[in-house]
């Protein structure tokens, strides 16, 4: 009986265990200097979703110092720079250096528990970001094939191409649209009645009507560039006289994405002339997400990877 009893009690995890999921990429920084401190600290600060090492390491240097502004990082020295460290080898190094780093700072209890629930923290969240990242890779492991498979429509050039495909692809065609490629096939979709509104949007959101609507001047090493003034102002013109009647697609873009639209909107209409006066509203519309048959990358249209997946792509054992 007692021998069952001891094979079924939990044998503790090797604090090892996780080192996998670390990415150190600044080895011994334990004795690092102020000024590198201050630059991984500053890395993914404008990024939308940070890896969770960054993420955890400016929450932890921020309370540590409880300013994180460059200059002040830059200029650490003594105590807090020790602190930063420590906050560095917390989230970045293996299991071995975190430990050191808690004998080094055992007469500070607060400041231990501060670095080991931020490591416990982590794990979980370095566990969640790896399988999500495996989730990912396994979605994306038939890529290739997708790409691959020949198109049931045909045509010798892009134009020919959207002229077989309807409002969904389109809309996914302009959201992806290169613009250093002209603006022809844009004119196109945009021009058409049947040309969602939400599509008609994000083209003049993206060609920086602010710029045109104030009439900013190209400095001379862009000669040549952003030559689309005319295109925009014919989309704002339809926009703003209600030429897109259908009204289907909602823009779900990310929300730095959106609030730079939002203020394109808002810089254009503060001209206050035509055809810049968009009505309100058009940026929040709640449509639905748009669901394409065909996508465009590297020049080329191919079915897009979630429709290939659920309509045509062979299931694997």
């Amino acid at each position: 009986m007692l021998g069952k009893l001891i094979h079924r009690h939990p044998r503790p995890t090797p604090g090892d265990a996780h080192d996998h999921l670390f990415a150190d990429i600044a080895p011994g920084s334990a004795t690092a200097s102020a000024r590198l401190l201050s630059i991984l600290y500053e890395q993914y600060a404008d990024a939308e979703a940070p890896p969770p090492q960054y993420t955890h390491f400016r929450a932890l240097v921020k309370t540590i110092i409880g300013d994180d502004h460059p200059r002040r990082l830059r200029g650490l020295s003594g105590e807090m720079l020790q602190r930063v460290r420590a906050a560095y080898v917390c989230c970045f190094e293996p299991h071995a250096a975190h430990q050191r780093q808690l004998s080094a700072n055992w007469a500070d209890p607060a400041f231990l528990d501060l670095l080991t629930q931020t490591r416990a923290a982590l794990i979980n969240d370095l566990g969640a970001h790896a399988q999500a990242e495996a989730a990912r890779r396994a979605y994306l492991s038939r890529w290739r094939e997708c790409r691959a498979s020949p198109l049931d429509i045909s045509g010798d050039t892009i134009l020919a191409l959207l002229e077989q495909m309807g409002p969904d692809d389109w809309h996914e065609i302009v959201l992806g649209w290169n613009w250093d490629h002209g603006i022809t096939e844009l004119e196109w979709i945009t021009s058409r009645a049947d040309c969602d509104r939400a599509t008609a949007l994000a083209a003049y959101c993206a060609g920086a009507p602010s710029r045109i609507a104030l009439r900013w001047e190209k400095p001379a090493f862009e000669a040549g560039r952003w030559d689309y003034g005319g295109f925009v102002r014919a989309v704002a013109a339809r926009l703003e006289n209600g030429f897109y009647v259908n009204a289907s697609l909602g823009l779900h873009l990310p929300a730095r994405t959106m609030e730079t639209y939002a203020r394109e909107i808002a810089r254009a209409r503060g001209c206050g002339e035509s055809p810049w006066q968009l009505p309100d509203g058009l940026l929040t519309h709640a449509g639905r997400a748009h669901a394409p048959r065909y996508t465009l990358s590297n020049g080329a249209i191919h079915f897009h990877y979630d429709h290939w997946l659920a309509h045509i792509a062979a299931p694997t054992c």
